[in-house]
């Protein structure tokens, strides 16, 4: 039961994509270094190429934090999947 917050000093956002072989999960690395419109674009381009299947296992890897949206499935209620140790 260790209780311990860590704080790491980046911050790279795990943004939940459906593609066609389900939903992927790619990370935007270092987002405190990123201006909206460049996060804007980052996760356009990660979709594109979820959607592409030209994703790698590298870039779905070590989140700190999931954002998800369920209800683009049409579902009213939704169950997050996340990647321990990620929030």
């Amino acid at each position: 039961d260790d209780k311990e917050i860590v704080y790491r000093e980046y911050t790279d956002i795990s943004i939940a994509v459906s593609s066609p072989r389900g939903l992927v999960v790619p990370v935007l690395r270092d987002t405190q270094n990123m201006t909206f419109k460049d996060i804007e674009a980052t996760i356009g381009d990660l979709g594109a190429r979820a959607r592409n299947d030209s994703i790698t296992m590298e870039e779905m890897a070590g989140g700190t934090f999931t954002i998800t949206n369920g209800g683009v499935f049409g579902s009213l209620f939704a169950t997050p999947m996340l990647n321990m140790p990620q929030s």
